[in-house]
């Protein structure tokens, strides 16, 4: 691995850090906005007490306790939404790693040059890392900065650990989108089949977090979302062997890219 793959990824695609990072950012002041009127959150929470407990979920909570606290709010509403801004960027990235230079054509003058497939696909994928990472760490600072400024009744450290938390969801959809796109080979597949694995995921979720049963736990055990939640970091139940079999599936999945795209013709 010489750097020089990673280093053109990031001179090429270091702008969605700020497109991304700041749009979310702006979300996240808005929600800290709100968390400054405690009667703002108590009536938000007063609504959705009405609600099915899948609507509720939606919004990231699996108690409404959770939403009238300052810290709650932020966490539950933000890192609900930005689980799925980022759901975006990952799939967008997993597609640039390897489909998007594939279908234009432009992969059989890259593959020509001095490096191996390997070496190639591994780059790119740390390049997009290195982004995605960037984004999440961006928008976390500036959410908090608004909690910081507004001075919002906040713990700094659970609302900075959740957000962070994002970051191996998003990791592991890019790398699903990546395995796609090595797999099935065609580009309008691989966004096709990308889509439908972040929106199972999301709503297994929130069914699986609604109900109750064998099936409602398979549902939410096989859901990425359900290892993202900020509302552990909040009551102080976050397990650190949820992380690791995100990163395990991140691993897997990565191992699986690496096999097809290194084994297969390109363009075919």
């Amino acid at each position: 691995m010489t750097g020089i793959v990673i280093g053109n990824t990031l001179r090429t695609s270091w702008k969605q850090i700020l497109y991304w990072g700041l749009g979310l950012g702006a979300l996240g002041l808005y929600i800290d906005f709100i968390a400054m009127s405690p009667d703002i959150i108590s009536g938000y929470a007063d609504l959705l007490k009405s609600m099915p407990p899948a609507m509720l979920q939606a919004f990231g909570a699996s108690d409404i306790a959770l939403l009238t606290t300052a810290e709650g709010w932020i966490v539950s509403i933000f890192v609900s939404e930005a689980a799925i801004f980022l759901s975006v960027f990952a799939v967008m990235a997993g597609l640039n790693i390897t489909a998007n230079d594939e279908q234009s054509g432009l992969m059989d003058v890259i593959l020509s040059l001095p490096i191996s497939r390997s070496s190639y696909l591994l780059e790119r994928w740390i390049g997009f890392a290195l982004i995605g990472l960037g984004i999440v760490v961006l928008c976390a600072l500036i959410t908090l900065a608004g909690v910081i400024g507004m001075n919002v009744d906040a713990p700094h450290d659970v609302i900075l650990k959740s957000i962070l938390n994002l970051y191996p969801g998003t990791l592991l959809a890019m790398t699903v989108t990546c395995l796609l796109a090595t797999a099935l080979r065609r580009r309008a597949l691989a966004i096709g089949f990308a889509a439908a694995f972040v929106t199972a995921s999301y709503i297994f979720n929130v069914i699986g977090a609604a109900a109750s049963g064998a099936i409602a736990d398979f549902m939410e055990n096989v859901s990425y979302f359900s290892y993202i939640h900020g509302e552990a970091f909040v009551v102080g139940t976050y397990d650190p062997a949820d992380s690791a079999i995100v990163i395990g599936a991140i691993l897997i999945g990565f191992v699986l890219a690496l096999r097809n795209f290194v084994s297969r013709d390109i363009g075919i």
